[in-house]
């Protein structure tokens, strides 16, 4: 019987410092709509939307982070998918804003995005972007309190000293 609660408070003090280190990556989705600088500015260039999860938990969403994007730039019949993407351009979870740092155009950073090896790109240079980013709900982590935490390792820890003292014993 000792043997087995031994067992128990060491499975439970493991697992709830398990349940502790759980840390869901924030999952996101965002749809954009681009603007040329200087021609007819009220009319989209083009539009598009891409989804991620941010598991690094940095609170950016980068290129290797996207699970889709599409972009249909309009005024010149181009459609842009995730495998044709070359640079991307970080997107701020918590400010909520997509930052034109990706690679395109020979330019280091500069870019919302960029496709055809960075030779193409929409870019902060000649356009305006304007985006709705939707977070998407998180999953409750039932997360135990402190004190059980702190009761339920040392319960495993105990259970750790009282085994190998009872293994002494019986040697």
């Amino acid at each position: 019987m000792l043997k087995k609660l031994i067992s128990l408070g060491v499975v439970a003090g493991v697992a709830s410092l398990a349940v502790l280190d759980a840390n869901p990556a924030t999952a996101a989705s965002l749809s954009f709509q681009f603007y040329h600088n200087t021609w007819n500015s009220s009319t989209p260039y083009g539009y598009g939307n891409f989804g991620g999860a941010d598991n690094d938990a940095d609170g950016f969403l980068r290129l290797d982070e996207l699970t889709s994007f599409y972009s249909n730039i309009t005024r010149e019949g181009r459609e842009v998918y995730l495998d044709d993407l070359f640079g991307f351009g970080s997107f701020d979870l918590n400010a909520a804003a997509w930052n034109p740092d990706g690679s395109g155009w020979g330019m280091p950073t500069g870019s919302y995005f960029s496709w055809n090896g960075g030779g193409n790109s929409v870019n902060f240079a000649w356009a305006t972007v304007a985006h709705d980013y939707q977070p998407s709900p998180q999953t409750p982590v039932d997360v135990p309190e402190p004190g059980t935490v702190a009761a339920l390792a040392l319960m495993g820890a105990s259970g750790l000293l009282t085994k190998r003292k009872l293994s002494k014993c019986s040697a």
